[in-house]
């Protein structure tokens, strides 16, 4: 009997492919949203249903910083070899995970946003080397990078990476929010500034609404 090597606890598509865990083949969902051509989609599944390893999966297809076909080799999207060589590897991509924004009261849990914020901000950082951001971009940059940005900068803070990499790279870029419900639950849920939450919240996703050159993935 084969033994199956079941990836327990682990989301990470690149991870899975690559350690041949055993994965239960979602590429086709790869090209039902192309077809789409929605500019906002909201993926709603219940707990453990795989949203987050269906995100993960639909970053390594995307982003133009990786080379990913040898994670897709035997897939069902590798048949269609026209949409791979249009959009496999071809487009700038930012994943932002807000699973551990929490705390105890809104302080602690709005530090945590920022220290999302800022990992997000060190994995392109190579942005802070290209002459296509401005000084008063690159002093913005830093400040969030460092965490040390007042709360509109922080608001502000995806919409000003998005138009960075679209500037940097001359081409749309794709969005994908994880989890983006949990910051605003857990304030309802831990009794503290629930009000509060959601107004910095609202601020950061209304950012997005208006910078049109996005594709958001929720």
């Amino acid at each position: 009997m084969e033994s199956l090597n079941i990836p327990v606890r682990i989301s990470d598509f690149g991870k899975i492919r690559s350690e041949e865990f055993y994965y239960v083949d979602k590429t086709g969902l790869i090209a039902e949203l192309l077809r789409a051509k929605a500019e906002v989609t909201l993926i709603t599944r219940p707990r453990r249903f795989g949203k987050t390893l269906g995100m993960s999966m639909l970053e390594s297809f995307f982003d133009i910083r990786k080379d990913s076909r040898t994670l897709f080799e035997g897939l069902e999207i590798e048949t269609n070899p026209l949409l791979c060589r249009e959009w496999m590897n071809q487009w700038p991509v930012i994943f932002l995970s807000l699973k551990n924004v929490d705390g105890l009261c809104f302080a602690d849990a709005y530090q945590q946003l920022v220290y999302e914020i800022s990992c997000l901000y060190q994995e392109h950082a190579y942005l802070l080397k290209s002459p296509v951001l401005s000084e008063l971009d690159k002093a913005t940059f830093k400040r969030i990078l460092e965490r040390r940005a007042e709360k509109t900068e922080v608001s502000r803070s995806i919409q000003l990476l998005s138009q960075l990499m679209n500037r940097y790279y001359q081409k749309k870029v794709i969005l994908f929010v994880d989890e983006y419900d949990v910051p605003v639950a857990k304030a309802n849920s831990n009794g503290y500034y629930y009000k509060e939450m959601l107004n910095v919240m609202k601020s950061l996703m209304h950012s997005l609404q208006v910078f049109l050159r996005a594709q958001v993935i929720w």
